[in-house]
């Protein structure tokens, strides 16, 4: 079977996705062809709805202090705007049937606006700290998804 393959370019992320049946998967950084690692994450069947963003973190692969920081969630063909605490807008990309952002620096709570509906992303810490790195330059890194669902926007009320 087919399977397209992207990896983001700062978090080092490995998406997949399969036309053919509309599954996809999204690998830890550092993976590289290493099967035994890939196949056991389970493909994911795109539901057509999105209704959930996901959002993961680990460390720079650089000897710095400083984190990676990736936002996605299933696209249904409509906008979709990313905003950090600080109100910047990291880029969005699509890829198969999914909207991906990333960007580095201190953790910040995410607003995701889609067709209307909004999530809040935060982060949560990975259970073990790196136990190293190797040759590759890759971490023994165990990345964490925290799914956050969409709602409503909240509507101001005027008096």
């Amino acid at each position: 079977m087919h399977i397209e393959e992207t990896v983001l370019p700062v978090s080092g992320l490995q998406v997949q996705w399969r036309p053919a049946d509309e599954h996809f998967r999204i690998r830890p950084p550092g993976h590289g062809d290493t099967l035994v690692a890939s196949e056991k994450l389970a493909w994911r069947p795109w539901s057509g709805h999105s209704d959930m963003a996901v959002g993961t973190s680990g460390p720079l692969a650089e000897e710095t202090p400083s984190m990676w920081w990736a936002v996605w969630g299933e696209y249904t063909g409509t906008d979709v705007l990313v905003t950090l605490d600080d109100l910047s807008h990291p880029p969005v990309m699509i890829f198969g049937k999914l909207w991906l952002t990333e960007w580095c620096g201190p953790e910040q709570e995410v607003i995701v606006v889609t067709g209307g509906r909004q999530a809040e992303v935060q982060f949560a810490t990975p259970p073990d700290p790196p136990t190293g790195r190797h040759e590759d330059r890759s971490e023994d890194w165990h990345c964490v998804e925290t799914p956050a669902g969409f709602h409503d926007i909240p509507r101001l009320r005027t008096p």
